[in-house]
């Protein structure tokens, strides 16, 4: 069952109704700040890319990014504000309506995969399963960038916490993973004061 009730697309739909709260009109900080520590490599995969905030701040500084998302009136917003954007930096953009949870069905594979507040969306054996998806996508050497929430909320339709041991078990050695840095930090919203988060880079290794 997923934690935005049986019918997880309507609810985010009626959401991009309107601006969601996590549309703070510029990429999540701590996203920006983990990206300029270790620098990612073309091309790169914006999953569950919501109105593409992230994806076309990358493209501004020079990168070519696909965003992925369900939600047809997110990817409708994201390709509006590409469109405004000059023509050099709106080429190297591509959104495009898919499950994000299944990245290898783009069958391409990425340098680069940035996840500012999808994976926390998700229950850990649907979060195992993407990892699993992941790691058939990212080239070797390819990394993996992941900010969530680092609290858990008893309302419904919230996401859900994710903490460091969570993220050490399933990015091992043993699986193919090196984890660069889990870093504490915080998740901005238009409605609300900073969550506590965590961030968190790994790399696909041989």
């Amino acid at each position: 069952m997923s934690r935005f009730g049986p019918d997880p697309r309507a609810f985010f739909d009626s959401v991009y109704s309107e601006t969601p709260p996590w549309d703070v009109g510029e990429p999540q900080p701590a996203m920006s700040a983990l990206l300029a520590a270790y620098p990612p490599t073309d091309p790169i995969l914006d999953v569950g890319c919501g109105s593409g905030d992230l994806a076309i701040h990358l493209a501004q500084l020079g990168h070519r990014v696909t965003g992925m998302d369900f939600v047809e009136a997110a990817v409708a917003n994201a390709q509006k504000k590409a469109h405004a954007l000059p023509p050099h930096v709106a080429s190297l953009l591509n959104f495009q309506v898919g499950d994000a949870l299944k990245p290898s069905l783009l069958r391409q594979k990425f340098g680069a995969v940035v996840d500012s507040g999808f994976f926390h969306l998700f229950e850990p054996d649907q979060a195992e399963q993407f990892i699993e998806d992941l790691a058939r996508t990212l080239l070797p050497g390819g990394r993996y960038y992941l900010l969530a929430f680092a609290v858990e909320f008893p309302i419904p339709n919230a996401p859900r916490q994710v903490n460091a041991e969570e993220l050490s078990a399933a990015f091992t050695a043993a699986k193919g993973w090196r984890i660069h840095e889990i870093r504490s930090t915080e998740f901005l919203s238009r409605v609300a004061p900073p969550v506590p988060a965590i961030g968190a880079c790994m790399e696909r290794i041989e």
